[in-house]
Parts: structure tokens; sequence; C-alpha cells
């Protein structure tokens, strides 16, 4: 009787210690020491090898937590993984993890806080974001994924949107955007003003400019590689919210202890209830194009009939299999979507305009990972990846004119990928693997005008091509920690349209100069056929004309950059020096790219980049408080035989200077942020005049390209969150947070162009040069609600 007492009393004070709660003030502690108070604070006893706990540390300022959140917390931030044993004792163990993005076993963290919370400098160079614990960051209180990036030194975004990153001197379409292996070809909403990747599933982002893995390819500016959470929960797990531009939910679920699934899906609710969020971004995307003027353009004295519809929306559907301890199945699926019905019509006038825009991205992939458990591990991955883009546009006055505009591409990406890694040692590993992508691009660009009776005048512009690259990859890592890494990579394509394999050798060199200090070195050559064109510009419409188009040779060449970095890292009492100096070649470019505009001639131009760039990163951490100013010095000089006199001359989206200076502040269970963004205006061609030749045919007179700037751009972002529960077990939080972007309301420039404008007087017809100028977001709020369960 007394023994089964014993038993009853034992057993229920065992779950009192699993339901009690503590106060955990950890800020960048030694893991080491957190383990300690962790017992002390629970009553519990862990067991773990001698080193197991070096060289990593947790931040965690939540109060009041038990003992199994707090223990979710410290796996997520460290690479151990506890074992529970009983009630009262625990073994600690490494967490195995397979990683697809890289190739070797870089478990090591250089800087495990790089901004804030939730932001980390891998031992490879890149930079890892895990959206899940992401700190506050200034004008965002939600995580977005391509916004957060923009806080780096090296990647700007100079129209201020989510998915226009300019990253060390490349135009978006040379960035490597992957979402659970996919290629991505459109990833924004909104015209771009909102990152098409819903952050709640996000598992981690990885970052390169430059070092980048030798399985990395198809693109030369930066790799972007998402991966979504794969956990299998214990329970049903989720979350809900809104802000001021769209709603969102997702639910984690498992079917048993091997399987789970997870779906989510967010949507705008603008044709339901127009914020003022939704009207300033609004304002900002539609100026200076017909629907933002359309129904003002015969001022009051007419009525008019509009038609407005536009949305967007993604949804993701996954499913995560573990039928063994050494296999892993996951199968993947995103839709991403952006619509776009704009009409109006003068009845008096029989004067009438629509606009159609539909934008659709979708991808699946299946990923095997397997562990053999003896240094040796494989992955296979599939994927499928369509873009498709469809306009159409027209305008109707009275019986005298007609003009219809359509616009069509789309991308169609299969590809497949076999990556091993092989751990020879502690300090020798190989990897190795292949991948094939074939991809078909089709376009079409079609122009109807009509005058009256007279036959329509009609263009139309296609073209479907495709290609197959086959890629063999291998890489090869030297690691003594806190020594050395050496990583050397060799990466051959053949590209069957060119029938021609192009070569990208890359090798990346740290060495530890003292405990604190960091040299480090970089070369690699890559090679891009796939990239986007300015195939027309309408100046009414003016939105989404990028169109995705396979290199011919002529036209459109094969990109290829050559890119050198050094630099050096400084670690210790709470501050952070980061700096790199970078020399980027570029040959293949086109007079057609996005990065490049030619107002004086519309021919296909050939042409060359030389970019040299400087970033810095100075961050100091004290307790609950964090600042960080993040510069930037880029020169991107083009050169084109046949402009300019081939003469060097500034690239469209040539900042010299870029600087940020950022706060953030933990108080109970408030976060605030402050930042302030100043950059130097971009380049621009100044125009002079407008002449009219004998036969009647208008033309705008310019300067020397891109010989003048913009005013500087800048702004100042604030944001603040507070956190709380909504169950005593601490499984239901809600967030509650404020935004205000701009906080003064400045007007930066942001682009300029021109325009000839007709004039009548005394029954004749003269034309004057308009300045039309494209300016920033205004001063913005936005509000954001959230539970998660």
């Amino acid at each position: 009787m007394r023994f089964k007492l014993a038993c009853i009393f034992f057993s229920l004070s065992l779950s009192v210690i699993s339901q009690s709660k503590a106060s955990l003030p950890f800020n960048n502690t030694p893991l080491s020491e957190a383990i300690v108070a962790l017992e002390e604070a629970f009553n519990i006893k862990m067991s773990f090898g001698s080193g197991l706990l070096a060289d990593q540390s947790i931040t965690f300022t939540e109060r009041e937590v038990t003992l199994e959140y707090a223990l979710s917390i410290i796996e997520r931030q460290t690479h151990i993984e506890f074992e529970k044993v009983t009630d009262r004792y625990y073994i600690i163990k490494r967490q195995i993890k397979l990683d697809l993005s890289q190739v070797q076993n870089l478990d090591e963290v250089l800087i495990s806080e790089y901004l804030t919370s939730g932001i980390s400098k891998k031992g490879d160079g890149s930079i890892t974001l895990l959206p899940g614990t992401l700190g506050i960051l200034p004008g965002l209180t939600e995580p977005d994924v391509l916004q957060s990036l923009q806080l780096l030194p090296g990647i700007q975004s100079p129209n201020e949107t989510a998915s226009g990153l300019y990253v060390r001197g490349g135009t978006p379409d040379q960035n490597l955007i992957l979402w659970d292996g996919i290629k991505m070809y459109h990833s924004g909403h909104f015209f771009g003003m909102i990152s098409s990747f819903n952050p709640y599933i996000i598992n981690d982002v990885k970052l390169y400019t430059n070092g980048t893995r030798a399985k990395y390819g198809s693109r030369i500016a930066s790799v972007i590689d998402i991966t979504s959470s794969n956990e299998i929960p214990q329970n049903i797990k989720g979350g809900f919210g809104f802000n001021m531009t769209h709603g969102d939910i997702y639910v984690k679920a498992p079917i048993g202890k091997k399987v789970a699934f997870m779906v989510s899906a967010r949507r705008s609710f603008n044709d339901v209830l127009e914020s003022f969020t939704f009207k300033n971004l609004s304002e900002r995307v539609f100026q200076n194009t017909k629907i933002s003027n359309g129904g003002n353009v015969l001022g009051d004295n007419f009525s008019s009939t509009i038609d407005n519809l536009f949305y967007f929306s993604d949804v993701t559907l996954k499913a995560i299999a573990k039928p063994s301890p050494k296999d892993e199945i996951i199968f993947s699926n995103l839709i991403t979507k952006n619509k776009l019905d704009y009409g109006f019509e003068f009845q008096e006038i029989n004067d009438s305009t629509r606009d159609q825009l539909n934008i659709e991205n979708k991808g699946s992939s299946i990923l095997w990972n397997h562990d053999s458990g003896n240094a040796f591990s494989y992955s296979v991955q599939a994927y499928l990846s369509n873009f498709d883009l469809d306009y159409s546009g027209n305008d109707t006055y009275s019986d005298s004119y007609v003009s219809d505009v359509t616009r069509q591409n789309g991308v169609d990406d299969v590809g497949f990928l076999f990556n091993t890694n092989w751990n020879l040692s502690k300090t020798h590993s190989l990897g190795f693997g292949y991948q094939l992508s074939s991809q078909e691009i089709q376009y079409k660009l079609g122009f109807v005008d009509q005058f009256g009776e007279e036959n329509p005048q009609t263009f139309v512009f296609e073209d479907r091509s495709g290609s197959n690259t086959h890629a063999l990859y291998a890489d090869y890592q030297y690691k003594k920690v806190k020594k050395l890494i050496f990583n050397a990579g060799l990466r051959a394509n053949y590209i069957s349209a060119f029938d021609k394999v192009f070569m990208e050798p890359r090798l990346s060199l740290q060495v530890w100069l003292s405990r604190k200090l960091k040299g480090k070195f970089s070369v690699e050559q890559l090679h891009q056929s796939v990239s986007q064109i300015v195939e027309f510009v309408d100046d009414d419409f003016g939105l989404e004309n990028q169109t995705w188009v396979l290199a011919d040779g002529e036209a459109v060449p094969v990109l290829e950059s050559f890119q050198t970095t050094t630099g050096f890292n400084f670690n210790a009492s709470g501050w952070t020096l980061d700096i790199d100096m970078y020399l980027k070649n570029i040959v293949g470019l086109s007079s057609l790219t996005r990065g490049f505009d030619n107002p004086n001639n519309f021919s296909f131009f050939a042409g060359k980049s030389k970019v040299f760039g400087l970033d810095v990163l100075i961050k100091k951490k004290m307790n609950n408080y964090r600042t960080w100013l993040s510069y930037s010095y880029l020169k991107n000089q083009f050169t084109f035989s046949e402009v300019n006199d081939g003469r060097p001359f500034p690239g469209n989206f040539d900042i010299t200077n870029h600087l940020t200076w950022s706060h953030s502040y933990l108080w109970k269970n408030f976060n605030f942020s402050l930042g302030w963004n100043i950059r130097t205006g971009t380049p621009y061609t100044e125009a002079t005049g407008v002449v009219i030749d004998n036969d009647g045919f208008l033309t705008i007179n310019y300067s020397k390209t891109n010989g003048e700037r913009l005013p500087d751009y800048h702004r100042l972002d604030f944001s603040s969150t507070y956190t709380f529960n909504l169950s005593k077990d601490q499984k239901r939080k809600a967030k509650l947070g404020l935004s205000l972007l701009n906080i003064y309301n400045n007007k930066s420039v942001l682009n300029r162009t021109y325009r000839a404008v007709p004039v009548f007087s005394n029954d004749e017809v003269t034309y004057e040069l308009r300045t039309i100028d494209k300016v920033s977001l205004g001063m913005t709020p936005n509000v954001v609600f959230r539970v998660e369960f």
C-alpha cells in the first residue's frame, strides 16, 4: 500500500514539474549555461557528451514558460535535440538534419544573430533567415521574406517593391529563387509590393551573394533558397490573421506518427473592403497609368462607368512522410495568382478602355532524403514549375480609333536533381550530383491599330523555344573548426540550345586570424541562359512588361559573370563588424534587358558591365537593445559599343551610396523597431527637346545616356508588436502589430521619363516636353492581428 502511495505521489510530483513554469531571460547566452539554468529551474537532469554544447548560444526572453516550450525553442535555435527518458531525465543529442541547399556538412554558425534574432550567418558565407524566430524589423510587423532581405548590405530595391531585389548590381531576374526546390518565375503580389510566399509556413531561407555552392546554377546574381516547414507535429498546429491588405490561414496536422500534411492560403480582400493601406499602395503602383488617370481624363463634364477588380492569392499544400529514421519523403505544391480587370466608359463620346491581366505561377516538387548513417547521404528530387502571364488592353474612341494590345508569356520548367554528401572524416567531405532542367518558353506580343474605315495595322511578334540543361557538379570541403574552411567546387553545364559546355569553377576560403577575427575570400564563375527583357513599354499601362526569354546567342546572349570577393569579420563583446569588397564582370548584356534603357534607339545592342562594391555591417547588442548600420558602395558601369560613343556610363540602377540605420528594443511583451534609409538617386537620361522632321515624324532628343541623377531617396520606418497568451498552457498566442512606412511622408522620385504632349493653338498643333515622375510611397500605416494555436 505504501509502495503504491509512493508511486502515486512520485508521479504527481513529476506531473507538477512538467507543468510548472519559469522565467528564462536568455540573451545570447552560451548553451551550456542555459542547460544548467533549465536543470535548476525545473529540477531535471540532462545527460550529454562533452563538446556537444560548445560554440552555441540562445536568445529567449519570454516569461513564465513551460519546460516543453523552452526545449522546443532551444531545438529551433541550436543543433541539439532532447530525448525524454522520464519526466525528470533527458538525453541531449545532435540534431540530424538533411539539408538540400548544401552538399557539405556545414553546421558551424559564424554569427548566430547577424542583424536580429532569426538571422544568422553560416560558416560557408550564406545568410539564413528563420521567419519563425525572426525579430522585429523596421516597417515590418510580419516577417515578409523578400522585404526582410532588403535590410542586408548589398541588397536594394530601387522601386520600393518586395520582389524587385537588385543584388550587388544584378537585376531581379538574375536571382535564383527556389521554393521547396521549385524555380519561381514570379515572386510578388500586387505588382511586387508584397512577396508571394506565406512567411508563417516557411522553415528557413538561405541567401548566397557569393561563394555559391556548386549545386546551384542558372542565375548570376544570388540564390534565395526557401524551404517550408518539414515538421511532423504531435498535435494540430496552425494560425490565422490579417493586416490591411490581406488575410491568411494555415494548418499543420499529423496523420499518425510518421505522416503529416500542411495547407495554407492567403488572399487580398480589397474587392470587399478597401483599406487606407491598400489605397496608398494602389496610388504608388498605378501612378502615371490610365488606371490612376482614367476617371479624370476628360474632366468632370463627362460621366463615366468604372469596373475595377483586382485581387491576389496564394495556396500551398504539402505532405511529409518519415517512414523510417533514415528516410524522408516530401511532396510540395504552390499556386500564386494575381488578377486585374479594369475598365471605364464615357458614354457621351463612346470612349472606353479595358485592361485585363492574369498572372499565375504554379509548381510541384517531390523529394526523397536518405541518410545511410555511415557518413553518406543522398537526395533525389523532381520539380515542375509553370509561369503564365496573359494581358489584353483595348481602347476605343467613338468610331474613329480602335487599339488592341496583347501580351502573353509562358514558361514550363521541368527538373530533376540527384545530390550526395560523403563525410570522409571530421575535416574532409565530398559532395557531387547531377541536375537536369528542361525549359520551354513562349511569348506573343500583338498590336492592332485602326483609324476609321482604314485597314487595321497589325503587328505580331511571337516565338516558342526550348532547351535542356544537363549539369554535373562536385564540391570538396576541408573544415577545421575555428581555424580554416576551404571549399572548392566545379559545375559543368551542357546547354542543348548552344550544343556547348559552360564550366563554372568556384572556390571559397575562410581563415581565422584570431579567435575574434576572420578573413575570407571567394571567386566564382556563373552563367545564365534564361532572362527577362523589356519587349516594349506601354506608356498608358506600364506594368508587368518584362518578358522571360531563352538566350539565342544574338539579341539575347548567354550571361556570364565572374566575381571575386574578399573581406573580414570581427565578432566580440556584442559587437559585429562584417566587411565585403567585391569585383564583378558581366558579359552578354543586351540593351533589351530590364537593367538597361536606351531611349535614343530601340535596336539590339550587346554589351558588358563592371561592378565594384563594398558592403559593411556594424552591429551592437546591449541586453534587449540592438542597433545596426548597413552601408553599401556600388559603382556599376555599362559599356555598349553603339551607345554613348562606346564610353562607359552608369547602369540604370547604379546606386552609389546606400545607408540604413536600424534599432530594435524588447520590453516585456512589446517589440519596437525604428529604421532610417537613405541612398543616392538612380541615374536617368535627360531629354532636351522635341523635334519634328519634314515627314512629320516626332522624336525626343536626349543628352548623355544616364548622365543625370535623381535626388537622394530617404525615409523613416517604424514598427511595434505586442504578444500575449490566449490560454494558460501558452499553446494559443496572439500578436497585435502596428507599422508606419515613411513617417515624415517624404516623396522621393523613383523614376523619370518624358512624353511629347500635343498643344492646340489657332488650328495649329505643337508639341511640348512633359516630365513624368514616379514618386515613392507616402506615409502608410498598417495593422496586423494574428492568432497561433
